[in-house]
């Protein structure tokens, strides 16, 4: 008996060696499409075996790597190993900070929707029967909420990771913000940071209205598929983005997705990786 649970350890332990490996197995290249250079990064999987993607949109002061060097998100890939998943993952990146938006100032979001997209699952060849699925971390998973809200029908499936949703807007008051920085507790630098980096992808007011996740969803067109959403976050959040992480996933269930937010003890960026996990290896019910 002793023997062959020597044994299962060995296994476990090749197992775990050979999983991390498979983890960091990936390549990166670039890429200009309409005049706009992006870098992207694609894991090397077997995809007979498992057809889905999964875009991954990274945080502030991120690369397009950041997937599959941060222990953090590495944990989730390792996870999936673990359970004989293995989907494949695409990242991308327009730079250290970026915001997936469609306005004067920016048209990320039709360019994804429209060139890089179609480009990036050609060069995997093809969804063909998998599923595709979004995860955004931080400032991603800003991005992450505006893929799938203004694209309906991509995603299955959006796993927020203590994304960048607020209540308030780059274009908010100075009392509105004032009282922001109070109810959350969050520190004001970063607040100020995150509106000064917002406003440089953002027009104004109206413009922030037409971007705003937390009014997206009530003007999902009906009868389209609608993504999932997995929603986790620090409750003691920096940024204060734990009121905006729970606000956005009661919207959400008001307009008839399914959504769950999964807060954990700690700051930004902390969140539940076991539920991670398995939110997007599983089956939606």
């Amino acid at each position: 008996m002793r023997r062959l649970a020597f044994i299962s350890a060995l296994f476990t332990l090749l197992y775990l060696k050979i999983s991390v490996a498979g983890v960091l197995d990936y390549s990166c290249s670039s890429k200009n499409l309409n005049g706009v250079n992006f870098k992207y990064c694609i894991n090397q999987v077997d995809r007979t075996r498992n057809q889905d993607i999964v875009y991954f949109f990274h945080g502030i002061s991120a690369n397009a790597e950041s997937w599959f060097n941060k222990g953090d998100t590495r944990s989730i890939a390792k996870r999936w190993l673990l359970k004989g998943y293995e989907p494949t993952i695409i990242t991308i990146s327009f730079g250290p900070a970026w915001m997936l938006v469609d306005n004067v100032k920016s048209r990320t979001l039709p360019l994804f929707k429209d060139h890089i997209l179609p480009f990036l699952e050609n060069e995997v060849g093809g969804l063909r029967q998998g599923r595709r699925m979004v995860i955004g971390q931080s400032m991603g998973g800003f991005n992450a909420a505006e893929a799938t809200l203004r694209m309906p029908g991509y995603f299955s499936k959006a796993l927020l990771l203590c994304p960048a949703l607020s209540v308030i807007g780059p274009y908010s008051s100075s009392q509105e913000i004032a009282d922001y920085k109070q109810r959350t507790r969050a520190e004001g630098f970063l607040v100020d940071s995150l509106i000064d980096i917002s406003k440089h992808f953002i027009v104004d007011g109206e413009d922030w209205d037409h971007h705003d996740p937390l009014k997206l969803p009530e003007s999902y067109p009906q009868g389209i598929l609608k993504p999932a959403y997995y929603v986790s976050t620090g409750r003691g959040d920096n940024f204060g983005f734990q009121e905006g992480s729970q606000l956005f996933v009661n919207i959400a269930k008001k307009y008839s997705f399914q959504a769950q937010w999964a807060p954990v003890y700690g700051y930004h960026c902390s969140f539940n990786r076991q539920g991670a996990a398995d939110f997007i290896r599983g089956v939606l019910k």
